[in-house]
């Protein structure tokens, strides 16, 4: 099983903090949306592991949007995020309400104590097993411990089986930045991640590069 997938509603406006970088480095698979209505249509269709719904960057207390939300998506745990001095409403149907102020910690810390018990911290893909929280890579009987970035790198990948990652999509996701002037630090990650897995480095089997255009992670269709 992979990490828990965590909807997040906040403000789309460009200004607005957002929760979404603080899940997404704990490892969580973060899916953000801006309206009730779309972000609840699309959980219809993939119900995510748990809610959060920052009705605090939109400047409202979020009452109405979290009881739709329950309504919809019940049984799905649901953290609302309330602007500063608003009063915790028990009918909103929120299973926990956080008032600002408070510290991204302390969301993480709420959102881990409200995951499912078997959520699990790996992702596997054809022979590829990685554990997310020990930043550890099995493939085949090969064995390799992985730096916090390459973790992350490797994770996008299994994530996104036979499908091209461009060069700025990696980086935007793995060093959360939109700077893509300089691509020899993912150049050598890739590098650094083919030695960790391939049987030949230089011939990879599974990590193929697109030139000019970024990276795919190619496995082995079963027979």
């Amino acid at each position: 099983m992979t990490k828990a997938d965590v909807l997040l509603i906040e403000s789309g406006r460009a200004n607005a903090p957002s929760f979404a970088p603080a899940l997404e480095r704990k490892g969580y698979e973060v899916q953000v949306h801006h309206e009730i209505e779309k972000a609840v249509s699309s959980a219809k269709k993939t119900p995510p592991d748990l809610l959060v719904l920052d009705a605090a960057s939109m400047k409202t207390s979020g009452t109405r949007m979290c009881r739709k939300a329950r309504a919809e998506l019940d049984g799905v745990p649901i953290i609302l995020v309330s602007p500063e001095d608003t009063k915790p409403d028990p009918g909103s149907g929120a299973n926990l309400t956080l008032v600002h102020p408070f510290t991204p910690r302390k969301l993480l810390n709420r959102v881990e104590r409200m995951l499912p018990g078997d959520v699990q911290y790996t992702l596997e893909a054809g022979p590829i097993k990685l554990n997310i929280a020990k930043g550890r890579v099995r493939c085949m009987k090969k064995e390799t411990r992985l730096t916090p970035k390459l973790t992350k790198l490797l994770e996008v990948f299994l994530r996104n089986p036979g499908r091209l990652m461009m060069r700025k999509t990696l980086i935007r996701k793995v060093w959360q930045t939109d700077y893509t002037g300089d691509t020899r630090t993912l150049d050598v990650h890739m590098s650094w991640l083919r030695q960790a897995i391939e049987a030949n480095p230089s011939r990879p089997k599974y990590f193929k590069t697109i030139r000019g255009m970024g990276y795919r992670l190619d496995l082995p269709q079963d027979k």
